[in-house]
């Protein structure tokens, strides 16, 4: 299926995608190891590895490939990240308050991982159900 969209906005598109994706998955599901490296030494060298993000270079360039739905999208979702990162870097609440907060701001998170990702496929036009098929390769889901 070819998209409507010109290749560097069909590019940059799926670049922000894969990014927010393994951001959110790095935040979510290693949560317990970077809470615990936190609570047993004390320390935050690793919270830029876990933070990483190809988005802080993006340019204002790049970003006007995207649709108005999709940038406000990406700025909610990497503010939500940047509260997150910042909390993390300069708190001195114990480990347990921090896990508290922690499950609150990824909660939101999710949400705006969500959105995002909603916006971003409708932009690139894949449905949630052409989403299932993308495995199978691309002459098979045209059999669909």
């Amino acid at each position: 299926m070819k998209s409507r969209l010109e290749d560097n906005a069909l590019r940059i598109l799926i670049i922000l995608k894969l990014d927010a994706q393994g951001l959110y998955e790095r935040i979510k599901e290693r949560e317990r190891e970077y809470i615990g490296v936190f609570a047993q030494k004390r320390t935050r060298e690793h919270f830029p590895a876990v933070f990483k993000t190809r988005y802080d270079g993006t340019s204002l360039n790049d970003l006007k490939h995207c649709s108005e739905d999709v940038i406000i999208a990406l700025d909610k979702f990497h503010r939500n990240v940047d509260e997150m990162r910042w909390y993390l870097m300069i708190t001195e609440d114990m480990p347990g308050t921090v896990t508290d907060k922690l499950v609150v701001m990824i909660s939101n998170l999710d949400e705006q991982f969500e959105m995002l990702m909603l916006l971003i496929d409708a932009e690139l036009g894949i449905s949630p159900k052409r989403e299932e098929f993308q495995s199978v390769g691309e002459e098979d889901v045209e059999s669909y």
